[in-house]
């Protein structure tokens, strides 16, 4: 049986086998820039989570740790809409003996915020993971209602997040799901800076075939969570 690694960047699980899904972290509540307006985001943080694996051989568990950085530009559209995209980097800790990966990658975003306490973001981008540089695919769509809004626009906000990943890979197939439920608390300390402090619990689900004889199947379970926090300059 070839050797598998999980680890999780920054404020985001990442599981399956030893495949990743983009970061699931939000670091925004249901604020929309203006047309031709734009922002810039910086987040970082940390993330656990123990992994129950189910290869055909047998059944193994592991916890891991790992921690991360994500930039993010975005621009008003108009609408009460947002575009945007950005690139993260994260290293965490490994089980299997093969060593602590790392992952390098980047994703587009869209934004949409019908009503002044409820938004919507999907995202869809690429990272390459570990020192094979195994090409991943990924999207994910959240839902975030603002609670409560206090009178100079800071806000409490909540999510629910969906999140999958599929690996290019030679002679195999896998695919992973994860379901993030962020928590954070948007701080408009000025006009144009805002600060961000999230959290949640994250669950997900991995698979792996091989195609090649003798065929090896390996499904993963993990449950976690992450802490992050960010900060946004409105730049214009």
């Amino acid at each position: 049986m070839r050797k598998r690694v999980a680890f999780a960047f920054g404020p985001c699980l990442l599981l399956l086998g030893c495949y990743p899904t983009l970061p699931p972290h939000l670091a925004e509540g249901t604020e929309v820039l203006r047309p031709g307006g734009v922002s810039l985001n910086f987040a970082g943080g940390g993330a656990g989570f123990a992994a129950n694996v189910s290869p055909s051989a047998g059944t193994t568990s592991t916890t891991e740790v790992a921690g991360g950085l994500e930039s993010r530009v975005r621009v008003g559209i108009g609408a009460k809409q947002e575009i945007g995209a950005s690139l993260f980097v994260g290293y965490g800790s490994s089980y299997g003996g093969a060593g602590a990966p790392f992952a390098l990658g980047g994703k587009l975003s869209y934004k949409i915020a019908p009503l002044p306490w409820l938004a919507f973001v999907a995202d869809a981008g690429a990272l390459s993971e570990g020192s094979a540089f195994v090409a991943i695919l990924g999207g994910d769509l959240a839902v975030i209602v603002a609670p409560y809004t206090f009178a100079n626009g800071s806000q409490w906000y909540v999510a629910a997040r969906g999140s999958f990943a599929v690996p290019v890979l030679s002679g195999a197939r896998a695919v992973n799901e994860s379901v993030e439920l962020p928590i954070g608390l948007a701080l408009h300390t000025s006009k144009r800076v805002r600060l961000f402090v999230e959290g949640g619990p994250v669950l997900g689900f991995a698979q792996e075939v091989t195609d090649a004889a003798p065929n090896f199947s390996q499904g993963v379970t993990s449950i976690g969570a992450y802490g992050v926090i960010g900060v946004t300059f409105i730049l214009r």
